[in-house]
């Protein structure tokens, strides 16, 4: 195979060079090139980290703590202050609304953001959820609590799924798993930080507010704030970041084209429309729709599982912080040890198997035990989020062009989101303490999720081992394949497994 074998430190030379990349030329198109100083490349590479991952952490956090106070504000008394529900279906539709609003949107925001400033999109989405999520706080009824609660899953609908995609504008296919474990960790910390937020909210006394309005209104504001912030901070693209110099944009813009060659910002519709009918994109919405739907029936249920299982009151709020924790920790772990290693599938894997023995246990032990079950609890929200960033990563490194990945990544999450509109009505108070038809379901989930796994690991290798017996072996080191007109398709590109 005829490849362009580049030095490893080779960067461009002018200005001139690395503009003529993005409109969509080659190393080798271009010619001169230049080593570059180590020092340089380390500096560029932490001084991107420090820019784009604290603010979209920061506004992600924001997103888990607006997407689930719902659970800590019922706990508050929330359900009975805006007129009550004995049998819990109006809570188990208040957290559908959210997704109602969340799932359709993703897809056509993820592509107005590829077409226009997806920087833009994605800060006044957030601006705009987080009014939302402030105005939960003068609501008094139900239909206004629903309305509030469609809004923020609008709002959130272009923030979360075009994430990935626009960090894959910035880092490479080996380096974009550890930057998106360590932003989607904010989705555990941020119930951990909730719950923090709502044990200390219990304790305020106020004859004007209570406890659940103070708790919307601190978390509302603090994601308007920064979505304000994002607004202002974070660039476009490497060439247009005016926080960097050029000689830091010219060695970022070589370090990604060796994964994943250089875009225009129009929609290539013929690689949008493949992501519908291609193995390769849709078997990870089958992963993801597993795991989201367990995901969603946690994060609504779990400060209530938790008060079920020995803690009341305001220390179940501060129980959640076992959970979440341990999820934070083993999240960025696994998606570390998955970019060392080169492998997606494995430490996906992992996850699923420590889900199916937390429902397991869940359903196998009595519902007086509170100590097995309360560490199922841990497990299981320690599962979910090591297959969560791993799954998505998987999608955008598999999709090859920026256009596919626009479509690949929403349509994996809205796929999962629509069905987990009915994750509310897994965990009915009816079926209190046993909770055997939401253990059930959650135990089967897991199960698919792996099997789909070891269906997508199977497929790659085959196809891997296909490619390389067509092309006359593995593309060798510095080959850069033409992802931009070829999507994944393109000569020399192999699938991460």
């Amino acid at each position: 195979m005829s490849s362009t074998a580049l030095p490893p430190t080779a960067v461009f030379d002018t200005k001139e060079q690395m503009d003529h990349v993005e409109d969509g030329k080659t190393p080798a198109e271009i010619g001169r090139l230049r080593e570059f100083d180590p020092a340089l490349m380390r500096r560029a590479t932490r001084k991107l980290d420090l820019l784009l991952l604290p603010i979209l952490t920061a506004v992600y956090c924001c997103s888990s703590l607006d997407k689930s106070n719902l659970g800590n504000a019922k706990t508050l008394g929330m359900i009975k202050d805006i007129g009550g529900d004995p049998s819990g279906d109006r809570y188990a539709l208040l957290n559908a609304f959210y997704f109602i609003s969340y799932a359709p949107f993703m897809v056509p925001l993820a592509l107005l953001g590829k077409r226009t400033r997806m920087a833009m999109v994605l800060s006044i989405c957030a601006i705009f959820w987080g009014i939302a999520a402030t105005s939960f706080a003068a609501v008094t009824n139900f239909p206004g609590s629903f309305a509030c609660r469609f809004f923020v899953g609008l709002g959130e609908a272009g923030f979360s799924p075009l994430i990935q995609v626009y960090l894959s504008r910035f880092y490479t296919r080996r380096a974009l798993g550890s930057r998106v474990a360590f932003w989607l960790a904010m989705a555990p910390m941020g119930g951990f930080i909730n719950g923090i937020v709502a044990y200390g909210v219990a304790f305020i006394h106020s004859n004007k507010l209570a406890s659940w309005r103070i708790l919307f209104l601190i978390e509302g504001l603090a994601t308007i704030l920064l979505g304000v912030v994002a607004l202002i901070i974070l660039p476009e693209d490497i060439a247009r970041c005016r926080w960097l110099k050029d000689d830091e944009k010219d060695y970022l813009q070589y370090q990604r084209s060796l994964s994943m060659a250089p875009e225009s910002h129009e929609i290539n519709w013929h690689h949008a429309r493949g992501v519908l009918y291609r193995w390769q994109q849709l078997l990870p919405v089958f992963m993801n729709l597993c795991q989201q739907i367990t995901g969603a029936a946690l994060s609504a249920f779990l400060p209530t599982l938790i008060s079920e299982n020995g803690f009341e009151g305001a220390t179940a709020q501060i129980a959640t912080l076992g959970p979440y924790g341990s999820a934070v920790v083993c999240m960025i772990l696994a998606s570390w040890i998955s970019d060392r290693i080169l492998n997606r599938g494995w430490p996906t894997q992992f996850g699923w198997w420590i889900m199916v023995v937390a429902f397991a246990i869940y359903l196998a032990v009595p519902s007086t035990n509170h100590q097995a079950r309360f560490a199922a609890l841990v497990l299981a929200e320690t599962g979910h989020y090591i297959c969560t960033p791993l799954i998505v990563t998987w999608a955008a490194n598999n999709a090859g062009s920026e256009s596919r990945r626009a479509v690949a990544v929403p349509l994996a999450v809205s796929c999962a989101q629509a069905v987990a509109a009915g994750s509310g009505y897994l965990f009915p108070a009816k079926d209190s303490p046993r909770y055997m038809m939401g253990s059930a379901v959650c135990l089967a989930l897991s199960a698919a999720g792996s099997i789909f796994t070891l269906i997508y690991q199977g497929l790659i290798r085959w196809e891997n081992k296909r490619r390389d017996a067509h092309e006359g072996g593995k593309p060798e080191p510095g080959f850069i394949p033409d992802t931009a007109s070829f999507a994944d398709d393109a000569p020399g590109f192999r699938y991460l497994n």
